[in-house]
């Protein structure tokens, strides 16, 4: 994304539904998250495409009426809580018309999706976030790491021994730790402001 909008402009910009291009903004900074928690509730890879869209058509009903608190709730606290309405309904469902079927998420549930209990969902879906954030970071500040400063930090990451990326890079042993260093304190800038102005 070429402009990116605080959360909170965002948001107010998508409350207004005739705004196209903040409902879009919208579904790139949160499409992938609502994704992996919906998957990490028990729904079916298959199956997370549809409740995906139809969590986003909720949240696009629904906006209009959150009321920004930060002190009471995070904007990511009421979407989840959104998530887990939307899991719940659809387990209902599943239970009522496909009571021959045997679902891994309803045994999860214990045939009974309400106690699929929101600290759960809070737990999977923050640890989930975490890794969103990061990974939306690092989108944002590959570009400006794209030679060998880029490709150390990877290797880093991939848990590569300093004696390898030295020699794979042609590089000193202090050049790769500076080079690591660099990196991480721009993209640690990078998901400290994503999770400030997203969540």
């Amino acid at each position: 994304m070429e402009s990116f909008s605080t959360r909170q402009t965002l948001i107010a910009k998508i409350r207004n539904q005739h705004d196209d291009r903040s409902w879009e903004e919208f579904v790139y900074f949160y499409e992938r998250y609502i994704f992996v928690v919906v998957n990490k509730m028990g729904v079916s890879y298959q199956e997370c495409e549809d409740l995906v869209q139809k969590v986003l058509l909720v949240l696009w009903g629904k906006l209009p009426d959150f009321e920004y608190t930060p002190d009471k709730c995070k904007f990511r606290t009421w979407m989840n809580t959104i998530i887990r309405n939307v899991v719940v309904g659809y387990f209902r469902k599943s239970k009522r018309h496909a009571n021959d079927v045997e679902r891994a998420s309803l045994q999860r549930l214990n045939e009974n999706p309400e106690e699929f209990d929101i600290p759960e969902i809070y737990d999977v879906a923050e640890t989930e976030w975490k890794l969103h954030i990061s990974n939306l970071a690092w989108e944002n500040v590959k570009e400006e790491f794209t030679g060998k400063a880029g490709e150390c930090f990877l290797m880093f990451t991939e848990g590569k021994d300093i004696e390898t990326i030295c020699n794979d890079l042609d590089i000193k042993k202090n050049t790769a730790y500076v080079f690591r260093s660099r990196v991480q304190d721009k993209l640690h800038r990078e998901i400290r402001r994503l999770d400030a102005e997203l969540s």
